[in-house]
């Protein structure tokens, strides 16, 4: 019996300083890696708080340092807390699960202070979008005689440079605009300016997507270009994905071919609203990138009148998951379009070069031209009679109607043969020879 008496306490006593020993090692790593002081050797101000604690101050300020913290990238501010009981203290911080215009991370996570001790704690703030932060974080202090608990506001503030991620607070929805296979786009307001916010039905939930999404934004972001639509920005939060730009006061070129007539819509204005295409493209195709999606959707109008040097716009750049999606989709149900503007190495499944937004354009001009449906449903029943149609090398007939210079420049946009395909340039020179 004694002998087992005596094994129980070899076994609880090893143990405990098992245990011991573990904690002063964790102790001890911690020590290492963490800025802990006497607070009566240091000239640090401390502000008194509840529960016996105190800081160096009760509002961290971003912006002490800067007068405007940068977008996307961590932002680091010290605080120091300090244990005035005469027992030790667990400190420990916790943070709004809600906040989604930045991240927040302290470091180190918790920290047991001696009395008369404080402690050196790294605040990393990393803002989503360009946003005025006013924020509070939880100060948890354990007294660990008394395991009684106390909860401390510390105030957040700051301010972040403007970028083009922008605060989804500052925008305000009017009225819903239109509905594509990728988005609804609404008219609304930013900062004063009407917009357009073209929300993103599919949510980028994978960092492919998200990736995806965010190269996009930045080649929009690098653009300067007039005959290109505007770029204010992107919300870039999970939940509220969504890009923001310019508004038409008159929609897309497809919006004003259904509800205006030829004879509403001077010739001379669609040919302007070409050249003004055109030289969007010149811009892409300069500067290396293919449009991918040329059509009358995709050519905002954005005044009628002569005097102005800007009449239309290009929108919806680089989409190669228009391509992607109609490729693998020829039923082309609704919302996903029509191949009617895809010039035939694509329909072919060949590499996409400049020429194929020069076919685009060409069948663009030519529906401008005639200002009606290129492809009618008595001849083209489906989708796939106009793959056929123009995969064989047949194209469209001149009506009659149709001016001839107007007509030699489409058939030199949409000839099968890409080498032999006129360029952007060319076809500008020859727009603004008709249009003069």
């Amino acid at each position: 019996m004694c002998v087992l008496i005596v094994f129980i306490i070899l076994i609880v006593s090893i143990v405990i300083v098992t245990k011991t020993t573990i904690n002063k090692l964790h102790t001890h790593k911690i020590e290492k890696t963490t800025t802990l002081f006497a607070m009566s050797k240091s000239n640090i101000n401390f502000v008194p708080l509840q529960g016996g604690v105190c800081v160096s101050s009760n509002v961290i300020d971003l912006n002490s340092d800067i007068e405007q913290i940068e977008v996307n990238k961590d932002t680091r501010q010290v605080l120091c807390v300090g244990n005035t009981n005469k027992t030790a203290t667990k400190i420990q911080f916790t943070i709004s699960s809600n906040i989604t215009k930045f991240t927040i991370c302290i470091d180190p996570e918790v920290v047991t202070l001696k009395s008369g001790y404080a402690c050196e704690f790294s605040v990393y703030v990393k803002p989503l979008c360009s946003c005025k932060i006013n924020s509070t974080i939880q100060l948890i202090s354990k007294n660990l005689k008394t395991n009684k608990e106390m909860y401390n506001e510390i105030s957040l503030v700051g301010a972040t440079q403007q970028t083009t991620r922008i605060d989804y607070d500052e925008l305000i929805e009017e009225k819903k605009l239109g509905e594509g296979s990728f988005g609804v786009v609404f008219k609304g307001i930013f900062r004063e300016n009407v917009v357009a916010i073209k929300k993103m039905k599919n949510v980028l939930d994978d960092d492919k997507s998200m990736d995806e999404f965010e190269k996009e934004v930045a080649m929009l972001d690098k653009f300067r270009c007039e005959y290109i639509i505007h770029f204010y920005g992107a919300v870039f939060i999970p939940s509220k994905i969504c890009m923001v730009t310019e508004f038409a006061q008159f929609g897309s070129l497809q919006d004003l071919m259904k509800h205006k007539t030829s004879e509403d819509i001077d010739i001379k204005m669609r040919i302007k609203f070409m050249i003004d295409a055109a030289k969007g493209i010149s811009y892409l195709h300069k500067n290396g990138i293919l449009h991918r999606d040329i059509k009358p959707d995709n050519i905002l109008v954005f005044s009628l009148d002569f005097n102005y040097k800007v009449n239309a716009k290009l929108t919806d750049f680089g989409s190669s998951r228009n391509i992607n999606t109609m490729m693998t989709n020829m039923t082309f149900t609704k919302g996903i379009g029509t191949p009617k503007y895809m010039a035939p190495e694509i329909l072919n499944k060949e590499k996409y070069k400049k020429a194929a937004d020069v076919y685009s354009l060409g069948v663009s001009l030519f529906e401008c031209a005639i200002w009606e449906e290129p492809f009618p449903k008595i001849r083209f029943k489906f989708a796939w009679d106009i793959v056929d149609f123009v995969v064989s090398g047949k194209r469209l007939k001149k009506p009659l109607y149709l001016n001839n210079n107007i007509y030699k420049i489409v058939s030199n946009m949409w000839c099968q043969d890409v080498t032999k395909r006129i360029e952007i340039e060319d076809v500008i020179t020859k727009l603004e020879s008709i249009y003069k």
